[in-house]
């Protein structure tokens, strides 16, 4: 139901009531019991511009008119959701301070502090990859196996592996089996 739809049935109940010999004026109970909300909310609505029709000493109560009231909530309800210039510049100052408190606090990450840490760690790691790693494992095979491993082949394995992880798009992705359909430099000769 739209807005309209909803006004337009808003209308008929109230013409139904009239009809029905139902008076328009009705005190603060019967007006609570109809709308569906308490009194205490009666209350606060009227300091916010709810229409009364007689306003009642201290042991006489206000009457209200039922359709003004109606009226008057449906045209609060459809104003609801309309933000004035005021309070979106307020939400805006709030959202920048939370997004500031937020990476103080390093729960928020500026993307572009997150590129160079990326890019650092990606040259650390091919570094270690390049030189260090492969001295260490030629030594090592060496020691277990007892005759010379020559580091240039896991250099060329390292290499290849370092080639293919450069040209990575993962739009490629195919759901294989992760084997790589990278060659390498003798398989490519045979």
């Amino acid at each position: 139901m739209d807005l309209r739809e909803l006004i337009a049935a808003c209308h008929q109940a109230i013409a139904a009531w009239r009809s029905a010999g139902s008076p328009d004026l009705v005190n603060k109970r019967q007006l609570s019991e109809m709308l569906g909300v308490s009194e205490r909310s009666l209350t606060e609505w009227q300091s916010k511009g709810m229409p009364s029709e007689k306003l009642g000493g201290v042991r006489t109560g206000n009457e209200y008119s039922l359709t003004a009231v109606v009226e008057w909530v449906l045209a609060r309800a459809m104003t609801a959701g309309i933000e004035s210039a005021k309070d979106r510049l307020d939400r805006l100052r709030g959202d920048q301070l939370e997004r500031e408190m937020l990476k103080e606090d390093g729960v928020l990450v500026d993307p572009d502090d997150l590129d160079a840490e990326y890019g650092a760690m990606v040259e650390a790691a091919r570094a270690e990859l390049l030189f260090n790693m492969p001295d260490a494992l030629a030594a090592e095979l060496t020691a277990i196996l007892g005759e010379e491993v020559d580091v240039s082949i896991i250099r060329r394995h390292v290499d290849t592996a370092l080639t293919t992880l450069s040209h990575y798009d993962p739009s490629d992705d195919d759901g294989d089996d992760g084997e790589s359909d990278a060659e390498l430099p003798e398989e490519a000769e045979a």
